[in-house]
């Protein structure tokens, strides 16, 4: 129905698509949506979610959220401050739903995180606070650790490519979803199957033979976790094949992602009506429902 953004972003005028609002209209379905956005690459991601956030049945009332111990860049500190809320700011506010992006941070320890222990107070204040939180990729990997204790180990070399997904369970996440479907995976880890099917509160929704687990998600539909990118741009795996060349990384092309795996081909677009349908599924169902509900 319509984004509105407390705090103007400048992207806004990069999305001519997105239905932009001024104000909130008290007789139409609204939600109240976080968004704590881990990436460097700011816009790119703020880009990306709001596009797949834009649903035509509700008002998205919508904030970026950053943590103050994360960046000491005086640039980025200046964007947070115009266009963010600081963690610490927004303590004493609920909201119906959260997201929490990714971050290039497999390499590194937990303990060695240097924002480790504000994340993990924004993990424990999403507790109480937050109808459905959604985990995207890293957030996901230490999130499940977090709060279940399901580990995930490292591989040879990156996974990246657009994978063939399939539905383990069927949950209103998931609706009117095909068989099977093409999601971007973008990461050096993956989670423990057994731990996850181990836990009596987790429900495995979706995986791929190559690619491995997928959807998992609490059973009171509080917490998804999701590996893999269905929010990415076309080009967004190109962007991060080329950058990794450019630093000297030794690694292949994203599998199955270019016509004929060349990567002088332009990629096609695979995923974008499942991406929509996931975030939209999940504003309806685990984050308005949820308030219709209680």
């Amino acid at each position: 129905m319509a984004i509105y953004l407390k705090k103007d972003l400048e992207v806004k005028s990069k999305l001519p698509t997105v239905h932009f609002i001024d104000s909130l209209n008290p007789n139409l379905p609204t939600v109240k949506v976080g968004i704590l956005n881990l990436m460097p690459t700011l816009e790119d991601t703020e880009r990306q979610l709001i596009t797949v956030l834009d649903t035509p049945i509700l008002q998205v009332e919508l904030d970026f959220i950053y943590l103050t111990t994360k960046d000491s860049d005086p640039e980025k500190n200046a964007y947070f401050n115009k266009y963010y809320h600081s963690f610490a700011s927004i303590k004493n506010t609920t909201y119906d739903g959260i997201i929490i992006t990714g971050a290039p941070l497999e390499h590194i320890p937990y303990p060695n995180i240097t924002y480790i222990e504000e994340l993990k107070e924004f993990f424990k204040y999403t507790k109480t606070n937050v109808k459905s939180t959604l985990f995207l990729c890293w957030a996901s990997e230490f999130g499940l650790q977090y709060f279940y204790g399901v580990s995930r180990y490292n591989l040879k070399a990156k996974l990246s490519g657009l994978y063939n997904h399939y539905l383990l369970n069927t949950t209103p996440l998931v609706t009117g979803f095909d068989e099977n479907f093409f999601i971007p995976i973008s990461r050096y880890c993956s989670i423990i199957e057994s731990d996850v099917l181990n836990h009596e509160d987790l429900i495995l929704t979706s995986k791929s033979n190559e690619s491995g687990i997928y959807i998992v998600e609490s059973k009171d539909k509080s917490k998804v976790f999701l590996t893999g990118h269905a929010e990415y741009d076309l080009d967004t795996l190109d962007k991060e094949y080329k950058r990794d060349i450019n630093k000297g990384l030794d690694i292949l092309p994203p599998k199955n992602y270019y016509p004929n795996n060349n990567p002088n081909n332009k990629p096609i677009y695979k995923w974008h009506a499942h991406s929509t349908l996931l975030y939209h599924n999940w504003l309806y169902y685990y984050v308005y429902e949820t308030i219709d509900n209680n």
